[in-house]
């Protein structure tokens, strides 16, 4: 048998492989993570960082939100690369603002910024500050329904 490579073979090849590559490109940028924001008390390298009073946060342009101590709040974000603003107020009511990008991994549906963290040292490195996350166990698992018996002969008895 031979194989006849015409015009219309190396057209159709050609379209497999665009529609393949389109695919693969679609998938990197359609992709959606859950961005996580913490402003809880953290410890980071030995370093006790406490929470920060009032901060407003925003990733990349969804919106600011504002956060008190021990808040816990997210977006919903799709590609790799996000962009990451922080205002906050110190203790001396000066206002300060840290603009950051950072990537995720691409299998990773969730992770959490640690404001503290990013707050104490913002030109570090994102590691220090992004952390994956993962769902406690307790979240995922359904509890055990008990079966139901039932007696014909029972009575519901008052006292």
């Amino acid at each position: 048998m031979k194989l006849n490579l015409t015009r219309t073979f190396w057209i159709r090849t050609a379209t497999i492989a665009l529609i393949l590559v389109f695919s693969v490109f679609l998938f990197f940028i359609g992709k959606q993570h859950t961005v996580l924001v913490d402003n809880k008390a953290v410890t980071v390298n030995g370093v006790e960082l406490k929470a920060l009073q009032l901060v407003e946060v925003e990733v990349n342009t969804l919106g600011s939100m504002e956060l008190a101590a021990r808040d816990r709040d997210k977006f919903d974000v799709t590609g790799q690369k996000h962009k990451v603003t922080v205002i906050y107020t110190d203790a001396n009511w000066e206002e300060h603002t840290i603009v950051r990008t950072f990537r995720i991994p691409l299998m990773q549906d969730m992770v959490m910024i640690l404001l503290p963290a990013l707050v104490a040292n913002p030109e570090g490195d994102q590691s220090l500050w992004l952390e994956n996350y993962e769902l406690p166990t307790y979240a995922m698992t359904a509890p055990a329904e008990e079966p139901v018996v039932t007696d014909d002969l029972a009575v519901l008895v008052e006292i």
